[in-house]
């Protein structure tokens, strides 16, 4: 394998953010559109998870004009499809080999609660379904090494061969918009260079580059990547689904419009002297009066005091308003098919489906759960590199040899449901089983609960008074005081 300088390092990583996202297809066949540059592609899906969608296409001449309606137009599902995986992917705990408890190693819960792991890892996670990739960055502080989720737009990546949960290189841009200066980190294993961009040139602000302690083991690089399936976002493949909903919605938008007055129309010979209503004199014939025909938008203005004077037998019609039925329904198979590509529960974008029956909600809840599951197993070696990289920095890599993470509950169950799943299960699983997978309580709400019980049955055992004696019943007697029958007393 040849060895590359960091020059050739940051000259491939920087035409990573520009290559197609995609490769032709040798079948030669026409398509759509040709596969775009990263950075916009990126860009397309991030704007439809915001709610920022390309507006629908109209005529040049018709655009200022029609900007406000086509803006009303878009309807963000994107967001409703990525939500419903990334609440459903909530990391409880991290256990180690040092502590091995149910509620998680404590200097791990310690990190997460001091660097906001929770917010993090959202952010984290609703970057990799809306975009396919995101990364997470370890960085040491004189408090403890903090976690963060990064943009996939501006960082990039370059995966090992002999294992792709690591990199070879990075390479992150920043903008820094009080100094008005963009800069880049190129990481390597155990080096990190930072270079300052001149006009169009990219120059290095130190000749040796910062050395990277501590995690020859792991790669030598804080930076994890996240790929999803494919590499591709949850929506990225149903985008035309999501565009044909945006236009149906415009086309019945304007259908409003244009008939928020319906047409109407007038029949009738006019009376001969009230064919023309001024006499104006023109220049040609000199003062000769000549004849000017009527205005009739000026006779059958519209108003709440309006009053139409007009010769007899004139008739008057209406034109009758279009059916939007169709379209309403048009949009609603539409949405139904993004929920059905994407494994989103109707009855979260829809709210008249949570109505439907027990059984179909438990159909509908299945292929989420499934898709969970797999979201979950491929964060999985990611997260598990990210904490080891996490216990490195911290100076404590015996905990990083073996890590289990402790996820929470996929599905949402209501108490009913949780008493009687948890009185069927009483006798086959464990106290602490039954809360856990149950009751769906996180470990350490499980220890406080043990300890609460244990100091209630304490109580209660202090505090209970003897049972009381019913009435006419003879105190107990020793039986030292008992005389046997037939003996003489």
């Amino acid at each position: 394998m040849a060895v590359l300088s960091p020059s050739q390092w940051f000259d491939r990583l920087q035409a990573r953010f520009f290559a197609p996202t995609a490769e032709r297809w040798q079948d030669e066949a026409d398509r759509p559109f040709d596969p775009k540059p990263r950075n916009q592609q990126l860009d397309l899906l991030w704007s439809y998870y915001k709610g920022d969608a390309p507006l629908p296409q109209v005529a040049y001449e018709f655009q200022d004009i029609f900007r406000d309606l086509l803006r009303k137009a878009r309807c963000n599902y994107a967001e409703m499809c990525v939500t419903a995986v990334v609440d459903r992917m909530d990391l409880l705990a991290v256990s180690t080999d040092v502590d091995s408890t149910a509620n998680g190693d404590d200097r791990a819960a310690e990190i997460m609660e001091d660097t906001g792991f929770a917010a993090q890892l959202k952010d984290l996670l609703a970057y990799y379904c809306a975009m396919g990739e995101a990364y997470a960055m370890v960085v040491p502080t004189a408090d403890g090494p903090t976690i963060h989720a990064i943009d996939p737009r501006r960082c990039v990546g370059i995966a090992d061969p002999n294992n792709p949960t690591r990199l070879r290189a990075v390479l992150l841009r920043s903008y820094d918009v009080e100094e008005d200066e963009e800069i880049a980190h190129l990481f390597l294993p155990g080096e990190k260079w930072t270079l300052q961009r001149d006009g169009s040139e990219w120059k290095r602000l130190s000749d040796k580059p910062e050395e990277i302690n501590g995690l020859d083991e792991l790669g030598g690089i804080p930076i994890v990547r996240f790929l999803n399936k494919l590499g591709l976002g949850e929506y990225e493949s149903h985008v035309d689904v999501l565009d044909r909903i945006i236009d149906t919605t415009l086309t019945r938008l304007v259908m409003t419009k244009f008939q928020a007055f319906k047409q109407r129309g007038v029949s009738g010979d006019e009376d001969e002297e009230d064919e023309y209503d001024t006499e104006e004199p023109t220049i040609e014939d000199g003062n000769q009066p000549t004849k000017q025909a009527k205005n009739w938008d000026e006779v059958f203005k519209a108003g709440p005091g309006a009053v139409w004077k007009v010769p007899a037998g004139w008739q008057f019609w209406e034109g009758n308003q279009a059916d939007l039925g169709p379209l309403l329904q048009a949009k609603r198979d539409d949405v139904k098919e993004f929920a059905a590509v994407t494994h989103t529960p109707l009855y979260l974008i829809t709210p008249d489906d949570a109505n439907g029956s027990a059984a179909g909600a438990g159909l509908l809840r299945e292929a989420l759960t499934c898709k969970v599951r797999d979201r979950r197993a491929r964060v999985t070696p990611s997260l598990k590199l990210l904490w080891r990289i996490v216990f490195a920095m911290a100076g404590d890599t015996t905990r990083g040899k073996k890590i289990k993470l402790h996820w929470g509950p996929i599905e949402f169950n209501s108490l009913a449901e949780k008493g009687s799943a948890s009185a069927q299960a009483t006798g086959v699983l464990s106290r602490r089983r039954i809360l856990s997978e149950v009751w769906e309580m996180e470990p350490q709400d499980i220890e406080d609960n043990e300890i609460e019980l244990a100091a209630q049955a304490m109580l209660d055992g202090v505090q209970q008074p003897p049972p009381p004696q019913s009435a006419g019943t003879a105190p107990a007697t020793e039986a030292s005081q008992v005389t046997p029958v037939g003996a003489v007393a």
